[in-house]
């Protein structure tokens, strides 16, 4: 099933939450909607379920005006975060309970739910009461009933989040094998973007009433549309720093630092001004020599991950961060240099007043790379 919403809007009282949001998902999508907490992401979903009602705009299902179509009649199903189990119920009789309302003999019935506990992997547990289970297994119980209606769509809200960490990675990979096996339309909101970029196959970001930006996991990371959407897909966070580009266009300083015969040199022609350059962390490398296409930043403090490590840097007053795809070890108050990128790709440049992304000319010369 296809859902549209077309010019979707929400107050509150005098508080609006979404403004004119219009967007198609197809179906058998996995479409995550994603945003900081208050961005409207999951009152969306409830609008979209029918539980909340729309200001303005209109909801389609398959070209059918649902928008004013209570929840019952709109043939979807709903995992929520606090999984909803019944405490006096067992594994198969919570799931037996969303088919309470569909029109089907008690054959049937029964079928669906050894199929669903079949697929969340649970048919050993079914005489189990909620309290006997762990969290994920409640969740996976949460998943199931809403699988047993075979609706054509089904809506998540925040499930992961009452999970930790370990768990959390385990039902990821859980609901994305769910996904595959069915084929269901799959709408899925969460506040983390891990969730969002290692699951869906196009993710809708939202904050500030609006649509940020649209687009696949890698279209998000790599062509981010604004700043918003670079420090808020990443982890961490993409490196922002003011840059001055000179009336020729093809040199910039960084901050504060005043334009000496060492200014870098730009991969590509921008008209002079002011701008914000935005690099990812692992895109910042540590080498041993300055050249040209370094600068010198000097360690605030390290991560050590295990496999990566994250080393803070200060750099005219403001804190870079690298991400270096080893074990590494400099002294805190060491000078590190860091090297820009080669690749034009890696740059990202935004507009200083509004943080639109510029996208900028095709690269004027080749990029020189150095070694470490």
């Amino acid at each position: 099933m296809s859902i549209r919403l077309a010019n979707v809007s929400k107050d509150f009282g005098n508080t609006k939450v979404l403004s004119d949001v219009s967007v198609e998902i197809e179906p058998g999508e996995f479409f995550v909607m994603v945003g900081p907490s208050g961005s409207g992401k999951s009152t969306l979903l409830r609008m979209i379920a029918g539980l909340t009602s729309v200001t303005d705009g209109r909801i389609y299902f398959n070209d059918r005006d649902v928008t004013d179509l209570p929840p019952k009649d709109r043939k979807l199903a709903m995992v929520f975060q606090n999984y909803a189990l019944l405490p006096f119920m067992n594994v198969a009789q919570n799931i037996r309970f969303g088919l309470e309302n569909q029109d089907l003999n008690d054959d049937e019935k029964s079928k669906r739910v050894d199929w669903a506990l079949d697929l969340v992997h649970l048919s050993d547990l079914r005489d189990r009461k909620p309290k006997e289970l762990s969290g994920g297994q409640q969740q996976r119980v949460s998943l199931a009933r809403a699988l047993a209606t075979k609706a054509p769509v089904v809506l998540m809200d925040e499930p992961l989040s009452n999970l930790d960490a370990q768990l959390r990675t385990e039902m990821r990979e859980e609901i994305a094998r769910l996904h595959r096996e069915i084929g269901m339309t799959l709408i899925y909101v969460t506040h983390d973007q891990v969730e969002a970029m290692t699951m869906g196959d196009r993710i809708l970001v939202l904050d500030d009433e609006k649509i940020q930006q649209l687009g696949t996991p890698l279209d998000l990371y790599n062509h981010p549309a604004n700043e918003f959407v670079a420090k808020f897909i990443g982890s961490p966070e993409m490196n922002l720093m003011p840059i001055t580009i000179n009336d020729d266009g093809d040199r910039f300083s960084i901050g504060d630092t005043f334009w000496t015969d060492n200014a870098f040199v730009l991969p590509f022609d921008l008209p002079a001004g002011s701008y914000h350059l935005g690099i990812r962390p692992e895109k910042l490398v540590p080498v041993s020599i300055a050249n040209p296409d370094t600068i010198t930043a000097k360690v605030k403090s390290l991560q050590q991950l295990g496999n990566d490590t994250l080393i803070f840097c200060d750099f005219d007053g403001q804190t870079l961060v690298s991400r270096v795809p080893e074990q590494f070890t400099i002294a805190v108050g060491a000078d590190l240099n860091l090297l820009l990128p080669a690749n034009a790709d890696e740059w990202h440049l935004f507009d200083s007043n509004n943080g639109v992304r510029i996208t900028a000319a095709a690269p004027a010369r080749e990029a020189v790379e150095y070694g470490a």
